[in-house]
């Protein structure tokens, strides 16, 4: 990694404290709408186009209730600000048990699980099926406890980790292809690149229409 890009990650860890310290991503705006029930969903245009099939959208409480054990949770906000210059979905959990997801939350905590009740005040969460089955829940949790307490880094230290190679790090465990695919553009994991992953599918979206950031 360049001297440069090291010098300046601690900086950018006390001037920021979401999980991606990255210039922004379009779109910087997120307005989800409802389209005809049944109607296609293509996950890697979803935040660009912002229309979600009726039988998809629902509120956030339901959404992270119906996401199944395993699922991918692309929390975002409706727009960047001065403090969310990276872009509105810029943070990546997993869903793990009722009311619990497994988490790499930013520089100042640790890896290991967080109640999904965190993520209520955002504008949305967007539920993603990525491959994890029932069969796959007593491995994914075993190397959740074992990640437990794991430091946030994005310099690729050992045994630390950010949100999108965190979750990467579960689906190799589980024998499944990478959540996040390598930005070559950005020289990063983008966690809102998760939906351009073939074969990734939107589940729910859960919308908060109160969410005013």
């Amino acid at each position: 990694m360049p001297a440069a890009r090291l010098l300046a990650l601690p900086l950018l860890g006390l001037l920021l404290s979401s999980c991606l310290r990255l210039p922004a991503i379009l779109p910087r705006t997120l307005d989800f709408r409802v389209a005809p029930a049944g109607s296609e969903l293509r996950p890697a245009d979803l935040l660009e186009s912002g229309l979600v099939p009726a039988d998809k959208l629902v509120s956030i409480p339901e959404a992270l209730a119906r996401a199944p054990e395993g699922s991918l949770l692309l929390p975002c906000w409706r727009t960047t600000s001065l403090t969310n210059f990276w872009g509105p979905c810029s943070h990546l959990a997993r869903k793990l048990g009722p009311g619990q997801m497994a988490d790499q939350p930013g520089i100042t905590q640790v890896a290991g699980t967080r109640p999904t009740d965190s993520l209520l005040p955002r504008y949305a969460v967007i539920v993603l099926d990525v491959g994890v089955r029932p069969a796959q829940f007593a491995a994914l949790e075993t190397r959740v406890q074992q990640l437990k307490g794991q430091m946030y880094s994005l310099s690729g230290a050992p045994n630390a980790s950010y949100c999108s190679d965190y979750q990467n790090d579960l689906q190799r465990t589980l024998g499944l292809p990478d959540a996040v695919p390598f930005n070559a553009a950005w020289n990063a994991l983008l966690p809102s690149d998760a939906l351009k992953v073939p074969g990734v599918r939107v589940l729910w979206v859960g919308v908060n229409e109160a969410a005013r950031a």
